[in-house]
Protein backbone atom coordinates (compact mmCIF):
# COMPACT_ATOMS: atom_id res chain seq x y z
CA UNK A 1 0.00 0.00 0.00
CA UNK A 2 2.86 2.38 0.89
CA UNK A 3 4.59 1.68 -2.45
CA UNK A 4 1.35 2.45 -4.30
CA UNK A 5 0.93 5.71 -2.39
CA UNK A 6 4.52 6.79 -3.10
CA UNK A 7 4.09 5.97 -6.79
CA UNK A 8 0.83 7.93 -6.90
CA UNK A 9 2.36 11.00 -5.24
CA UNK A 10 5.38 10.80 -7.53
CA UNK A 11 3.13 10.66 -10.57
CA UNK A 12 1.25 13.77 -9.42
CA UNK A 13 4.48 15.71 -8.85
CA UNK A 14 5.87 14.65 -12.22
CA UNK A 15 2.64 15.69 -13.92
CA UNK A 16 2.66 19.10 -12.18
CA UNK A 17 6.26 19.79 -13.19
CA UNK A 18 5.79 18.71 -16.81
CA UNK A 19 2.60 20.81 -17.13
CA UNK A 20 4.37 23.86 -15.68
CA UNK A 21 7.26 23.45 -18.12
CA UNK A 22 4.94 23.44 -21.15
CA UNK A 23 4.31 26.66 -22.99
CA UNK A 24 0.53 26.99 -23.17
CA UNK A 25 -1.19 28.80 -26.04
CA UNK A 26 -2.23 32.30 -24.94
CA UNK A 27 -5.67 33.59 -24.05
CA UNK A 28 -6.18 36.73 -26.15
CA UNK A 29 -8.45 39.73 -25.70
CA UNK A 30 -9.30 42.84 -27.69
CA UNK A 31 -11.50 45.82 -26.92
CA UNK A 32 -14.89 46.30 -28.56
CA UNK A 33 -16.30 49.78 -29.01
CA UNK A 34 -18.86 50.36 -26.27
CA UNK A 35 -22.48 51.17 -27.24
CA UNK A 36 -22.97 53.18 -24.02
CA UNK A 37 -22.77 56.94 -23.55
CA UNK A 38 -19.97 58.37 -21.36
CA UNK A 39 -20.53 57.93 -17.64
CA UNK A 40 -22.52 54.69 -17.94
CA UNK A 41 -22.50 52.38 -14.91
CA UNK A 42 -23.89 49.04 -13.79
CA UNK A 43 -22.95 46.81 -16.73
CA UNK A 44 -24.61 43.38 -16.79
CA UNK A 45 -24.49 40.60 -19.41
CA UNK A 46 -26.71 37.65 -20.30
CA UNK A 47 -26.20 34.94 -22.94
CA UNK A 48 -29.62 34.00 -24.35
CA UNK A 49 -30.49 30.45 -25.53
CA UNK A 50 -30.28 31.59 -29.16
CA UNK A 51 -26.64 32.59 -28.63
CA UNK A 52 -27.24 36.35 -28.54
CA UNK A 53 -25.48 38.18 -25.71
CA UNK A 54 -27.40 41.08 -24.17
CA UNK A 55 -25.63 43.98 -22.43
CA UNK A 56 -27.52 46.32 -20.08
CA UNK A 57 -26.37 49.48 -18.34
CA UNK A 58 -27.58 52.77 -16.85
CA UNK A 59 -26.74 56.23 -18.19
CA UNK A 60 -27.01 58.76 -15.34
CA UNK A 61 -28.99 61.92 -16.06
CA UNK A 62 -29.64 63.81 -19.25
CA UNK A 63 -25.96 64.68 -19.63
CA UNK A 64 -24.93 61.01 -19.28
CA UNK A 65 -22.43 62.03 -16.62
CA UNK A 66 -22.25 60.59 -13.10
CA UNK A 67 -24.26 62.67 -10.62
CA UNK A 68 -23.55 63.01 -6.88
CA UNK A 69 -25.37 60.11 -5.27
CA UNK A 70 -26.93 59.77 -1.83
CA UNK A 71 -26.09 56.38 -0.36
CA UNK A 72 -29.23 54.41 0.52
CA UNK A 73 -29.12 52.34 3.69
CA UNK A 74 -29.13 49.16 1.60
CA UNK A 75 -26.01 50.20 -0.30
CA UNK A 76 -27.76 51.19 -3.55
CA UNK A 77 -27.18 54.68 -4.88
CA UNK A 78 -30.25 56.89 -5.25
CA UNK A 79 -30.29 59.97 -7.46
CA UNK A 80 -30.92 63.38 -5.90
CA UNK A 81 -34.47 64.61 -6.38
CA UNK A 82 -33.41 67.49 -8.64
CA UNK A 83 -31.08 65.38 -10.82
CA UNK A 84 -32.02 64.60 -14.43
CA UNK A 85 -33.61 61.15 -14.83
CA UNK A 86 -31.45 58.11 -15.50
CA UNK A 87 -31.85 55.87 -18.55
CA UNK A 88 -31.77 52.06 -18.59
CA UNK A 89 -30.45 50.85 -21.95
CA UNK A 90 -29.38 47.64 -23.67
CA UNK A 91 -27.56 46.34 -26.71
CA UNK A 92 -27.05 42.94 -28.37
CA UNK A 93 -23.70 41.61 -29.51
CA UNK A 94 -23.28 40.84 -33.21
CA UNK A 95 -20.84 37.91 -33.04
CA UNK A 96 -20.25 37.81 -36.80
CA UNK A 97 -19.40 41.51 -37.02
CA UNK A 98 -17.70 41.45 -33.60
CA UNK A 99 -19.46 44.61 -32.46
CA UNK A 100 -22.42 45.82 -30.42
CA UNK A 101 -25.62 46.79 -32.17
CA UNK A 102 -27.14 50.22 -31.67
CA UNK A 103 -28.24 50.91 -28.09
CA UNK A 104 -31.96 50.92 -27.25
CA UNK A 105 -33.89 52.19 -24.25
CA UNK A 106 -35.82 50.11 -21.71
CA UNK A 107 -36.91 52.76 -19.20
CA UNK A 108 -36.26 56.36 -18.18
CA UNK A 109 -36.80 57.92 -14.76
CA UNK A 110 -35.69 58.35 -11.19
CA UNK A 111 -36.80 54.78 -10.49
CA UNK A 112 -33.76 53.59 -12.47
CA UNK A 113 -30.67 53.54 -10.23
CA UNK A 114 -27.18 54.56 -11.29
CA UNK A 115 -25.29 52.18 -9.01
CA UNK A 116 -22.04 50.29 -9.18
CA UNK A 117 -23.28 47.77 -6.59
CA UNK A 118 -26.95 47.11 -7.36
CA UNK A 119 -27.67 47.27 -11.07
CA UNK A 120 -30.46 45.92 -13.33
CA UNK A 121 -30.59 42.20 -14.14
CA UNK A 122 -31.90 40.75 -17.41
CA UNK A 123 -32.71 37.25 -18.65
CA UNK A 124 -34.09 35.95 -21.97
CA UNK A 125 -36.01 32.71 -22.50
CA UNK A 126 -35.92 30.28 -25.44
CA UNK A 127 -38.71 32.19 -27.23
CA UNK A 128 -36.77 35.45 -27.09
CA UNK A 129 -38.91 36.98 -24.34
CA UNK A 130 -36.81 39.28 -22.17
CA UNK A 131 -37.39 40.12 -18.50
CA UNK A 132 -35.50 42.86 -16.70
CA UNK A 133 -35.63 43.82 -13.01
CA UNK A 134 -34.17 46.81 -11.21
CA UNK A 135 -34.27 48.05 -7.61
CA UNK A 136 -34.72 51.82 -7.36
CA UNK A 137 -32.39 52.43 -4.41
CA UNK A 138 -35.32 53.27 -2.13
CA UNK A 139 -36.39 49.69 -1.41
CA UNK A 140 -38.74 49.17 -4.35
CA UNK A 141 -38.18 46.93 -7.37
CA UNK A 142 -39.69 47.03 -10.84
CA UNK A 143 -40.02 44.55 -13.66
CA UNK A 144 -40.48 45.05 -17.39
CA UNK A 145 -40.78 42.50 -20.20
CA UNK A 146 -40.36 42.47 -23.96
CA UNK A 147 -41.88 39.89 -26.31
CA UNK A 148 -40.22 41.35 -29.42
CA UNK A 149 -36.52 41.09 -28.52
CA UNK A 150 -36.38 44.55 -26.99
CA UNK A 151 -38.27 46.59 -29.59
CA UNK A 152 -40.94 47.46 -27.02
CA UNK A 153 -41.15 47.02 -23.25
CA UNK A 154 -44.07 46.69 -20.88
CA UNK A 155 -44.80 49.39 -18.32
CA UNK A 156 -42.76 48.82 -15.14
CA UNK A 157 -44.61 46.77 -12.51
CA UNK A 158 -43.66 45.82 -8.94
CA UNK A 159 -41.77 42.53 -8.61
CA UNK A 160 -43.29 41.98 -5.18
CA UNK A 161 -46.25 43.68 -3.49
CA UNK A 162 -45.29 42.42 -0.05
CA UNK A 163 -42.20 44.52 0.64
CA UNK A 164 -40.78 47.96 -0.08
CA UNK A 165 -37.36 47.05 1.31
CA UNK A 166 -35.72 45.00 -1.47
CA UNK A 167 -32.39 44.98 -3.31
CA UNK A 168 -29.72 42.80 -4.99
CA UNK A 169 -31.90 40.78 -7.35
CA UNK A 170 -30.83 37.75 -9.35
CA UNK A 171 -32.85 36.05 -12.10
CA UNK A 172 -32.83 32.68 -13.86
CA UNK A 173 -34.99 31.18 -16.60
CA UNK A 174 -36.31 27.79 -15.49
CA UNK A 175 -36.53 24.86 -17.90
CA UNK A 176 -40.26 25.50 -18.44
CA UNK A 177 -39.62 29.14 -19.41
CA UNK A 178 -40.76 30.76 -16.16
CA UNK A 179 -38.47 33.33 -14.52
CA UNK A 180 -37.25 32.74 -10.96
CA UNK A 181 -36.24 35.81 -8.95
CA UNK A 182 -34.36 36.03 -5.64
CA UNK A 183 -33.47 39.12 -3.62
CA UNK A 184 -32.38 40.57 -0.28
CA UNK A 185 -35.27 41.86 1.80
CA UNK A 186 -35.35 44.09 4.91
CA UNK A 187 -39.07 43.71 5.65
CA UNK A 188 -38.34 41.88 8.94
CA UNK A 189 -36.32 44.81 10.27
CA UNK A 190 -39.58 46.70 10.65
CA UNK A 191 -41.69 43.84 11.97
CA UNK A 192 -41.70 44.90 15.62
CA UNK A 193 -39.54 44.29 18.67
CA UNK A 194 -37.71 40.94 18.93
CA UNK A 195 -38.88 38.36 21.45
CA UNK A 196 -35.69 36.34 21.84
CA UNK A 197 -32.12 35.83 20.64
CA UNK A 198 -33.14 34.26 17.33
CA UNK A 199 -35.77 36.90 16.70
CA UNK A 200 -33.30 39.65 17.49
CA UNK A 201 -31.01 38.33 14.79
CA UNK A 202 -33.66 37.71 12.17
CA UNK A 203 -36.01 40.63 12.85
CA UNK A 204 -33.68 43.20 14.39
CA UNK A 205 -30.32 43.07 12.65
CA UNK A 206 -30.19 40.97 9.52
CA UNK A 207 -31.82 41.14 6.14
CA UNK A 208 -33.57 38.08 4.77
CA UNK A 209 -33.52 36.26 1.45
CA UNK A 210 -36.78 35.91 -0.47
CA UNK A 211 -37.71 34.44 -3.84
CA UNK A 212 -40.67 33.93 -6.12
CA UNK A 213 -41.48 32.76 -9.65
CA UNK A 214 -42.32 35.95 -11.52
CA UNK A 215 -46.01 36.22 -12.28
CA UNK A 216 -47.08 33.20 -10.24
CA UNK A 217 -49.83 33.67 -7.64
CA UNK A 218 -49.10 33.15 -3.99
CA UNK A 219 -46.79 34.82 -1.50
CA UNK A 220 -43.06 35.44 -1.67
CA UNK A 221 -41.02 32.54 -0.27
CA UNK A 222 -38.56 33.03 2.58
CA UNK A 223 -35.37 31.17 1.65
CA UNK A 224 -33.06 32.25 4.50
CA UNK A 225 -33.97 34.38 7.56
CA UNK A 226 -30.49 35.88 8.04
CA UNK A 227 -28.21 37.05 5.24
CA UNK A 228 -25.50 39.64 4.63
CA UNK A 229 -27.08 43.05 4.06
CA UNK A 230 -25.75 44.16 0.70
CA UNK A 231 -23.87 41.41 -1.18
CA UNK A 232 -25.15 40.41 -4.60
CA UNK A 233 -27.08 37.16 -5.05
CA UNK A 234 -26.67 34.75 -7.99
CA UNK A 235 -28.90 32.12 -9.62
CA UNK A 236 -28.31 29.39 -12.19
CA UNK A 237 -30.93 27.06 -13.67
CA UNK A 238 -30.66 23.39 -14.68
CA UNK A 239 -32.27 21.37 -17.51
CA UNK A 240 -34.33 19.30 -15.04
CA UNK A 241 -36.32 22.37 -13.96
CA UNK A 242 -34.42 23.03 -10.73
CA UNK A 243 -32.14 25.96 -9.90
CA UNK A 244 -29.32 26.83 -7.50
CA UNK A 245 -29.02 30.09 -5.55
CA UNK A 246 -25.84 31.38 -3.89
CA UNK A 247 -25.50 34.35 -1.56
CA UNK A 248 -23.60 35.54 1.51
CA UNK A 249 -25.14 34.37 4.77
CA UNK A 250 -24.95 35.85 8.26
CA UNK A 251 -24.92 34.15 11.66
CA UNK A 252 -25.33 35.50 15.19
CA UNK A 253 -21.52 35.33 15.47
CA UNK A 254 -21.24 37.51 12.32
CA UNK A 255 -19.86 34.69 10.18
CA UNK A 256 -20.57 35.77 6.59
CA UNK A 257 -19.72 32.76 4.44
CA UNK A 258 -21.32 31.81 1.13
CA UNK A 259 -24.44 29.66 1.25
CA UNK A 260 -26.35 27.78 -1.44
CA UNK A 261 -29.98 26.65 -1.67
CA UNK A 262 -31.62 24.42 -4.31
CA UNK A 263 -35.04 25.20 -5.81
CA UNK A 264 -36.99 22.14 -6.93
CA UNK A 265 -40.62 21.08 -7.28
CA UNK A 266 -41.70 24.62 -6.40
CA UNK A 267 -39.94 24.68 -3.00
CA UNK A 268 -36.53 25.49 -1.55
CA UNK A 269 -34.16 23.06 0.14
CA UNK A 270 -32.62 24.03 3.46
CA UNK A 271 -29.71 26.44 2.82
CA UNK A 272 -26.21 25.18 3.57
CA UNK A 273 -22.70 26.63 3.58
CA UNK A 274 -20.80 26.19 0.32
CA UNK A 275 -17.41 26.26 2.06
CA UNK A 276 -16.58 26.95 5.71
CA UNK A 277 -14.30 29.97 5.28
CA UNK A 278 -15.34 31.29 8.73
CA UNK A 279 -15.13 34.94 7.70
CA UNK A 280 -16.22 37.00 10.71
CA UNK A 281 -16.93 40.63 9.92
CA UNK A 282 -19.36 43.06 11.53
CA UNK A 283 -20.02 44.87 8.25
CA UNK A 284 -21.11 44.13 4.70
CA UNK A 285 -18.24 43.66 2.22
CA UNK A 286 -20.53 44.32 -0.81
CA UNK A 287 -18.93 41.31 -2.50
CA UNK A 288 -21.29 38.59 -3.66
CA UNK A 289 -20.61 35.15 -5.18
CA UNK A 290 -21.21 34.04 -8.75
CA UNK A 291 -22.48 30.77 -10.23
CA UNK A 292 -22.45 29.31 -13.73
CA UNK A 293 -23.64 25.92 -14.93
CA UNK A 294 -23.46 23.51 -17.85
CA UNK A 295 -26.00 20.71 -17.52
CA UNK A 296 -25.76 19.79 -13.86
CA UNK A 297 -22.13 20.91 -13.49
CA UNK A 298 -21.66 24.10 -11.52
CA UNK A 299 -18.85 26.65 -11.23
CA UNK A 300 -18.74 28.85 -8.13
CA UNK A 301 -16.49 31.82 -7.36
CA UNK A 302 -16.41 34.14 -4.36
CA UNK A 303 -14.33 36.50 -2.22
CA UNK A 304 -13.42 36.01 1.43
CA UNK A 305 -11.13 37.70 3.92
CA UNK A 306 -11.24 35.10 6.66
CA UNK A 307 -8.25 35.27 9.03
CA UNK A 308 -7.56 38.78 7.66
CA UNK A 309 -6.34 37.29 4.39
CA UNK A 310 -8.31 38.57 1.38
CA UNK A 311 -8.56 35.95 -1.37
CA UNK A 312 -10.66 34.80 -4.31
CA UNK A 313 -11.77 31.16 -4.29
CA UNK A 314 -13.31 28.94 -6.94
CA UNK A 315 -14.96 25.55 -6.71
CA UNK A 316 -16.81 23.03 -8.85
CA UNK A 317 -19.82 20.80 -8.29
CA UNK A 318 -20.49 17.74 -10.48
CA UNK A 319 -24.03 17.25 -9.16
CA UNK A 320 -26.02 20.51 -9.32
CA UNK A 321 -24.57 21.86 -6.09
CA UNK A 322 -25.05 18.83 -3.84
CA UNK A 323 -21.27 18.67 -3.32
CA UNK A 324 -18.50 21.16 -4.02
CA UNK A 325 -14.78 20.42 -4.34
CA UNK A 326 -12.27 21.90 -1.94
CA UNK A 327 -11.82 25.40 -3.43
CA UNK A 328 -8.75 26.69 -5.23
CA UNK A 329 -7.28 30.08 -4.45
CA UNK A 330 -6.87 31.94 -7.72
CA UNK A 331 -6.02 35.60 -6.97
CA UNK A 332 -2.58 37.22 -7.17
CA UNK A 333 -2.32 38.29 -3.54
CA UNK A 334 -4.16 41.61 -3.23
CA UNK A 335 -7.71 41.00 -4.49
CA UNK A 336 -10.64 43.38 -4.16
CA UNK A 337 -12.96 40.55 -5.24
CA UNK A 338 -16.04 41.31 -7.41
CA UNK A 339 -15.86 37.95 -9.14
CA UNK A 340 -17.61 36.38 -12.10
CA UNK A 341 -17.34 32.90 -13.59
CA UNK A 342 -18.19 30.82 -16.66
CA UNK A 343 -18.09 27.08 -17.26
CA UNK A 344 -17.24 25.61 -20.66
CA UNK A 345 -18.84 22.47 -22.07
CA UNK A 346 -15.67 20.43 -21.47
CA UNK A 347 -15.76 21.32 -17.75
CA UNK A 348 -13.12 24.08 -17.72
CA UNK A 349 -13.89 27.09 -15.51
CA UNK A 350 -13.12 30.73 -16.27
CA UNK A 351 -13.00 33.15 -13.32
CA UNK A 352 -12.43 36.91 -13.26
CA UNK A 353 -11.82 39.26 -10.35
CA UNK A 354 -10.37 42.69 -9.60
CA UNK A 355 -7.17 43.38 -7.69
CA UNK A 356 -6.73 46.33 -5.33
CA UNK A 357 -4.57 48.11 -7.91
CA UNK A 358 -7.61 48.48 -10.19
CA UNK A 359 -6.72 45.70 -12.64
CA UNK A 360 -9.04 42.96 -13.91
CA UNK A 361 -7.70 39.40 -14.07
CA UNK A 362 -8.78 36.07 -15.58
CA UNK A 363 -7.81 32.57 -14.56
CA UNK A 364 -8.72 29.31 -16.27
CA UNK A 365 -9.25 26.18 -14.20
CA UNK A 366 -8.75 22.99 -16.21
CA UNK A 367 -11.36 20.21 -16.47
CA UNK A 368 -9.13 18.29 -14.03
CA UNK A 369 -9.49 21.18 -11.55
CA UNK A 370 -6.04 22.71 -11.56
CA UNK A 371 -5.39 26.41 -12.12
CA UNK A 372 -3.50 27.83 -15.11
CA UNK A 373 -1.46 31.01 -14.74
CA UNK A 374 -3.54 34.20 -14.31
CA UNK A 375 -4.02 36.49 -17.32
CA UNK A 376 -4.35 40.29 -17.04
CA UNK A 377 -7.38 41.59 -18.92
CA UNK A 378 -6.63 45.22 -18.03
CA UNK A 379 -3.66 47.12 -16.58
CA UNK A 380 -3.59 48.59 -13.08
CA UNK A 381 -5.71 51.68 -12.54
CA UNK A 382 -8.42 50.64 -15.01
CA UNK A 383 -11.34 50.14 -12.64
CA UNK A 384 -12.49 51.27 -9.23
CA UNK A 385 -12.40 48.63 -6.50
CA UNK A 386 -16.21 48.97 -6.31
CA UNK A 387 -16.77 48.07 -9.97
CA UNK A 388 -18.18 44.61 -10.70
CA UNK A 389 -17.01 43.20 -14.09
CA UNK A 390 -19.45 40.78 -15.75
CA UNK A 391 -18.99 37.96 -18.31
CA UNK A 392 -21.09 36.10 -20.89
CA UNK A 393 -20.24 33.31 -23.32
CA UNK A 394 -20.42 34.22 -27.00
CA UNK A 395 -19.26 30.78 -28.17
CA UNK A 396 -18.85 27.69 -26.01
CA UNK A 397 -16.19 25.08 -26.66
CA UNK A 398 -17.55 22.22 -28.79
CA UNK A 399 -14.40 20.26 -29.61
CA UNK A 400 -11.58 20.59 -32.11
CA UNK A 401 -9.44 23.71 -32.15
CA UNK A 402 -12.19 26.31 -32.52
CA UNK A 403 -11.71 28.59 -29.51
CA UNK A 404 -14.32 29.50 -26.96
CA UNK A 405 -15.16 33.20 -26.76
CA UNK A 406 -16.71 35.42 -24.13
CA UNK A 407 -17.30 39.12 -23.59
CA UNK A 408 -16.50 41.09 -20.44
CA UNK A 409 -18.06 44.42 -19.46
CA UNK A 410 -17.18 46.89 -16.71
CA UNK A 411 -17.44 50.59 -15.92
CA UNK A 412 -14.41 52.89 -15.78
CA UNK A 413 -13.96 56.64 -15.29
CA UNK A 414 -13.98 56.95 -19.08
CA UNK A 415 -17.22 55.03 -19.39
CA UNK A 416 -18.35 51.48 -20.06
CA UNK A 417 -15.70 49.19 -21.58
CA UNK A 418 -16.23 45.81 -23.20
CA UNK A 419 -13.68 43.16 -24.17
CA UNK A 420 -13.89 40.11 -26.43
CA UNK A 421 -11.77 37.27 -25.04
CA UNK A 422 -10.70 34.18 -27.00
CA UNK A 423 -9.81 30.99 -25.11
CA UNK A 424 -7.98 28.37 -27.27
CA UNK A 425 -9.56 25.54 -25.29
CA UNK A 426 -8.74 22.70 -27.72
CA UNK A 427 -5.09 23.73 -27.94
CA UNK A 428 -4.94 24.11 -24.16
CA UNK A 429 -6.34 20.61 -23.66
CA UNK A 430 -3.78 19.19 -26.09
CA UNK A 431 -0.92 21.03 -24.35
CA UNK A 432 -2.05 19.78 -20.95
CA UNK A 433 -2.13 16.11 -21.90
CA UNK A 434 0.15 14.06 -19.69
CA UNK A 435 -0.36 10.59 -21.23
CA UNK A 436 -2.36 8.69 -23.84
CA UNK A 437 -4.91 7.94 -21.12
CA UNK A 438 -5.88 11.61 -20.86
CA UNK A 439 -9.44 12.08 -22.23
CA UNK A 440 -9.61 13.74 -25.62
CA UNK A 441 -11.62 16.90 -26.19
CA UNK A 442 -14.40 14.86 -27.78
CA UNK A 443 -14.49 12.47 -24.82
CA UNK A 444 -15.13 15.42 -22.51
CA UNK A 445 -18.28 16.47 -24.33
CA UNK A 446 -21.70 15.86 -22.84
CA UNK A 447 -22.52 14.39 -19.44
CA UNK A 448 -21.77 10.88 -18.13
CA UNK A 449 -24.80 8.63 -17.72
CA UNK A 450 -25.48 5.16 -16.35
CA UNK A 451 -28.53 3.01 -17.05
CA UNK A 452 -30.05 -0.10 -18.57
CA UNK A 453 -31.13 -0.51 -22.20
CA UNK A 454 -34.85 -1.23 -22.60
CA UNK A 455 -35.20 -1.38 -26.38
CA UNK A 456 -33.54 -0.08 -29.54
CA UNK A 457 -35.95 1.65 -31.94
CA UNK A 458 -34.49 1.64 -35.48
CA UNK A 459 -37.50 3.34 -37.05
CA UNK A 460 -36.94 6.51 -35.01
CA UNK A 461 -33.18 6.02 -34.61
CA UNK A 462 -33.58 6.16 -30.87
CA UNK A 463 -33.26 3.96 -27.82
CA UNK A 464 -35.42 3.60 -24.72
CA UNK A 465 -33.43 3.28 -21.50
CA UNK A 466 -33.92 3.32 -17.75
CA UNK A 467 -31.35 5.62 -16.17
CA UNK A 468 -29.93 6.55 -12.81
CA UNK A 469 -30.35 10.19 -11.79
CA UNK A 470 -28.12 12.66 -13.59
CA UNK A 471 -28.29 15.56 -11.09
CA UNK A 472 -29.50 18.78 -12.60
CA UNK A 473 -30.24 17.13 -15.95
CA UNK A 474 -32.52 14.09 -15.55
CA UNK A 475 -34.36 12.40 -12.71
CA UNK A 476 -33.99 8.61 -12.43
CA UNK A 477 -36.41 6.67 -14.60
CA UNK A 478 -37.26 5.90 -18.24
CA UNK A 479 -35.94 8.15 -21.02
CA UNK A 480 -35.63 8.07 -24.78
CA UNK A 481 -32.51 9.29 -26.60
CA UNK A 482 -31.52 9.72 -30.21
CA UNK A 483 -28.62 7.43 -31.19
CA UNK A 484 -26.37 7.22 -34.25
CA UNK A 485 -27.67 4.60 -36.69
CA UNK A 486 -24.51 2.49 -36.54
CA UNK A 487 -24.78 2.34 -32.76
CA UNK A 488 -28.34 0.96 -32.60
CA UNK A 489 -27.43 -2.60 -33.58
CA UNK A 490 -24.92 -2.77 -30.71
CA UNK A 491 -27.48 -2.05 -27.97
CA UNK A 492 -29.06 -5.31 -26.72
CA UNK A 493 -32.05 -5.11 -24.39
CA UNK A 494 -31.60 -5.53 -20.63
CA UNK A 495 -27.90 -4.64 -20.71
CA UNK A 496 -26.43 -2.12 -18.28
CA UNK A 497 -24.31 0.60 -19.88
CA UNK A 498 -22.25 3.71 -19.36
CA UNK A 499 -22.50 6.51 -21.89
CA UNK A 500 -22.62 10.23 -22.44
CA UNK A 501 -25.54 12.47 -23.37
CA UNK A 502 -25.80 15.98 -24.75
CA UNK A 503 -28.40 18.23 -26.34
CA UNK A 504 -28.08 18.73 -30.10
CA UNK A 505 -30.48 21.01 -31.98
CA UNK A 506 -33.13 20.59 -29.32
CA UNK A 507 -32.89 16.79 -28.94
CA UNK A 508 -30.97 14.68 -26.43
CA UNK A 509 -28.44 12.23 -27.92
CA UNK A 510 -26.76 9.22 -26.33
CA UNK A 511 -23.22 8.46 -27.51
CA UNK A 512 -19.94 6.86 -26.41
CA UNK A 513 -21.95 3.88 -25.14
CA UNK A 514 -20.04 1.14 -23.29
CA UNK A 515 -21.84 -2.03 -22.29
CA UNK A 516 -21.07 -3.27 -18.80
CA UNK A 517 -20.01 -6.86 -18.22
CA UNK A 518 -22.94 -9.00 -17.10
CA UNK A 519 -22.64 -10.61 -13.69
CA UNK A 520 -22.50 -14.42 -13.83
Amino acid sequence: MIRRLVFWLGAILTTAVSAAEKSLPPILSDEIASPAAPGAVGAALFAAPDGIVWLTWVEPGATAQPQPMAEHHHGAEAAPVDAPPNTLRFSAFDAAAKKWRAARTVAVGHGVPASSADFPQLVVDARGRATIVWADGHGRAFLSTSADRGATWSAPAPVTRESNEVEKFSLAVLADGRVLAAWLDARAKKSGPPTGADAAQAAGNAEQLYARVVGDPGPDTLVDPSVCDCCQTTLTAFPDGTALLAYRGRTTEEVRDIRVARFRAGAWDEPRTLNHDDWRINACPINGPRLASDGGRVAAAWFTAADNEPRVLASFSPDAGARFLMPLRIDRGQPAGHVDTLILHDGALLVTWTENDGSVWLRRITPDFSADEPVALTPAGTVSTRVVPRLALVRDYVGGHTPAEFVAAFATERGLRTLRVSVPEGELLDAEKTCDCTPSAEQRQGYPLRGTIVAAQPASESVRVKIFELPGVFAAGPREFKVARETLATLPANRAFLGRVERRDGEWWLFDVRLLVEAK
